[in-house]
């Protein structure tokens, strides 16, 4: 256990083999093939991404090898995670904890922690993958968001509310704009399905149910902020 804690680098300012080097960097390569790997499951990427995603933990090693120092390396640390947040504008959760793995990657890899490197990765994929599959199998996604966009009517919400009332265990009113001065509604919903219920039989019922309306139906939360 004690050696999990232990560099292949003598010390902070000993001069590193090119040998160790190489073996620093393969890890880390290595490493970031299986994070990329675990990251294009069940997940649509972009080529671009995903080979940045690998050679990242590599990039990392060798910048945080460059500095070799505490006080560089914490400088070059503050500098490089601020990639993250850079990343976080653009991205959604998972590209997010897959940036920050890799940096880590490259760090431990980095300081010559290569045990502790591919112990932490493969214990966070496998937890990664665990939970992809378990995510998968329970209540089989009942959860919708259901979109309305409807010509103004008196008491159109509580039209709404009765149409969806034997097609779902729940329903949430959580957004509502007008446009054209108050002539079309949005109305947003949650809705928790039925279990012997399907989006196609939903949406018939609402099709015919509620004059004039046009909906959309998605298992896709509303995305309100990146992390």
């Amino acid at each position: 256990m004690s050696n999990l804690f232990n560099s292949i680098f003598n010390d902070a300012t000993a001069t590193a083999s090119p040998l160790q080097l190489m073996l620093a960097l393969l890890v880390s390569l290595v490493l970031g093939l299986a994070l990329t790997w675990t990251y294009k499951y069940r997940t649509l990427y972009t080529r671009e991404f995903v080979i940045s995603l690998t050679l990242l933990p590599c990039l990392m090693t060798l910048v945080i090898f460059l500095v070799n120092g505490s006080l560089g390396t914490s400088i070059a640390v503050a500098g490089t995670f601020s990639l993250i947040r850079f990343r976080s504008a653009t991205s959604g959760s998972r590209e997010l904890i897959a940036v920050f793995m890799a940096m880590i990657i490259g760090l431990a890899s980095g300081t010559g922690y290569l045990l502790l490197a591919v112990l932490f990765t493969i214990f966070l994929l496998a937890v990664w993958l665990l939970l992809e599959n378990r995510q998968s199998r329970t209540d089989n996604q009942r959860r919708r968001l259901l979109t309305i966009n409807v010509s103004y009517q008196d008491l159109i919400d509580q039209k709404i509310t009765k149409a969806l009332l034997n097609f779902t265990s729940e329903c949430d009113l959580i957004s509502l704009n007008t446009t054209g001065g108050g002539e079309t509604m949005q109305l947003v919903y949650e809705v928790d399905l039925n279990p012997q219920v399907d989006d196609f039989q939903l949406t018939n019922h609402l099709i015919s149910n509620i004059e004039n309306c046009d909906l959309a139906l998605t298992k896709k939360a509303k995305k309100k902020k990146n992390l």
